[in-house]
């Protein structure tokens, strides 16, 4: 018992009782010590930070109380749900006072080896905010998953679709047994919504007349937007309604009454069969903006249509295209050429010499 180091981390070690606490401490083994002297004053004077008896009740029924009280009221409830799911699977037979870093730890390392690190991140999210809100309750008197990091993420090279790949990937719909994927891309790639946007669309935000889709309930507070359809859109939109049958604009087959939940497969089979590589379908909202900003749409019109609240997050999405670039750096040749030096002769290259008393001149040095 005392301070012990792990990953050049400093952490105390000691019994409350029958109850054995390891506490994060810092980088320092002084300040350790230190906060160890502490802790021990602490319990020897009864003043530790105790909680409630609520603090035995089960992680299962904790998160329960959660998801009752918390996610319910978030966009994102249907996928904290299946979140909970899995981190029941894993700590549903602890008590929440029991649940340590290490237990953290080890849901990590054994989540990596089956999801992608940001699917390990999101469900820790999920995990650190559950405790989080049990320190606010007073359930438990500190959240021991603060020590634990997140996963490092490779970062995805954002796609502009090409017109070519469009065409590919919309025919490839027609092969491929989903209903909606066609009429969904093509809201994404013009009018630039998010995924969970279009899905949870209802024909109460469509207004044919007016030619516009009301957003609600985005991801920030000024993702709440009205977006114009253009000719595609409207046409599009349109024939759905003369067919519709749900207040969603795309609602399930399988459960009637809701929303359509998710079409990664059928996107997935769709992009392998038009033979397009390295495209997500957030790729089609950032070829919806970039799109707009090389047909000449200023950047502000652009955040508005997008729903982003800074104006930094769609210049993130406004990216010269290739093309572009390369002229830009072509531009460099006329300008060296411009500037060459009578009666240079050939492999001679131009030096610039600074001169405090005159301004900057060239010479010339021979091979």
């Amino acid at each position: 018992m005392g301070v012990f180091q792990r990953n050049k981390c400093w952490y105390l070690d000691y019994y409350v009782g029958a109850r054995r606490i390891r506490e994060f401490a810092g980088s320092s083994k002084g300040a350790a010590l230190r906060a160890y002297a502490v802790r021990q004053a602490e319990i020897a004077q009864g003043k530790f930070g105790f909680v409630s008896a609520t603090c035995e009740m089960s992680f299962d029924a904790f998160v329960a109380q959660y998801l009752d009280l918390v996610s319910i009221h978030k966009r994102g409830y249907r996928n904290e749900r299946y979140v909970a799911q899995t981190l029941k699977k894993s700590l549903g037979r602890l008590r929440i006072s029991e649940i340590t870093g290490e237990d953290g730890e080890r849901f990590k390392s054994a989540r990596t080896r089956v999801v992608k690190p940001a699917t390990v991140n999101r469900e820790l999210t999920v995990l650190k905010h559950m405790f989080a809100k049990a320190v606010e309750w007073n359930l438990v008197s500190r959240n021991p998953l603060r020590t634990v990091r997140y996963l490092r993420v490779p970062g995805h090279l954002e796609r502009v679709l090409s017109t070519d790949e469009e065409v590919r990937l919309l025919h490839a719909c027609d092969s491929v047994h989903s209903r909606f994927l066609k009429p969904i891309i093509l809201v994404a790639t013009n009018a630039g919504m998010r995924r969970g946007e279009i899905l949870s669309l209802e024909w109460a935000r469509v207004d044919l007349t007016q030619r516009t889709i009301r957003v609600l309930n985005a991801k920030s507070d000024s993702g709440d937007r009205s977006i114009p359809m253009n000719t595609t859109v409207h046409a599009l939109l349109s024939n759905l309604a003369m067919k519709a049958t749900s207040h969603f604009v795309f609602p399930s087959h399988r459960k009637p009454g809701e929303r359509l939940l998710d079409l990664k497969k059928g996107f997935k089979k769709a992009v392998k069969l038009a033979g397009i590589e390295d495209v997500r379908f957030h790729d089609l909202r950032h070829t919806f903006a970039t799109r707009l900003v090389q047909s000449g749409v200023d950047l502000i019109t652009v955040q508005h249509l997008l729903g982003h609240a800074r104006i930094t997050m769609t210049a993130r999405y406004a990216h010269s295209p290739n093309s572009a670039r390369i002229a830009a750096v072509a531009r460099l040749d006329s300008i060296s050429t411009s500037q060459s030096v009578p009666n240079r002769s050939p492999g001679q290259i131009l030096v610039g010499v600074e001169s405090d008393a005159k301004p900057m001149q060239v010479s010339t040095i021979g091979p």
